[in-house]
């Protein structure tokens, strides 16, 4: 007798692409950045699904107590390591390049990223406005609770010093 999947049930996703788009993309990529090179940087990353549905869940139930609708994720990239301009960067060891991602609603015709915990209801706490050049600080230099906890994650793997 044949068991039935959940995977039978599961319905494809709208923005898959295929092989030749994904070696078209790459390939303009990598013409368009000679200098990029997949041992020298880090231009591929891993994350569980385990830890990527419990954020996203964790942002919904918080983003939900604040009356705000999660609509889905920015990735911005980023660096745990500052760099010189322009030094190469062997294994991703030196900069360790990386990315950073947080919920995103709707604002008009744009998504928004935001910061359940930092946000009113009804209010989303733009991470334009608490990251951006020109952030709001405190006598001390900083930002209101720049130390305490917030809804941006990372923590993810970044290749190809971690992947394989």
């Amino acid at each position: 007798m044949e068991t039935k999947t959940n995977l039978m049930s599961s319905k494809e996703p709208a923005n898959l692409i295929s092989i030749k788009e994904a070696k078209d993309q790459l390939e303009k990529f990598q013409k368009a950045h000679p200098g990029y090179e997949g041992n020298e940087y880090a231009l591929r990353t891993w994350i569980s699904i385990a830890d990527l549905e419990k954020y996203i869940e964790y942002v919904k139930q918080e983003s939900k107590k604040k009356n705000i609708d999660v609509n889905g994720l920015e990735f911005i990239f980023t660096q745990y390591k500052a760099g010189e301009p322009n030094r190469a960067n062997l294994g991703n060891n030196d900069y360790e390049l990386t990315f950073m991602y947080a919920p995103t609603c709707q604002e008009g015709t744009k998504n928004v990223a935001f910061d359940p915990l930092r946000s009113k209801d009804g209010e989303p706490a733009k991470l334009s406005d608490l990251l951006g050049s020109t952030p709001q600080t405190t006598e001390a230099g900083k930002g209101p609770d720049d130390e305490s906890k917030s809804g941006i994650a990372n923590r993810v793997n970044s290749c190809p010093n971690s992947c394989h």
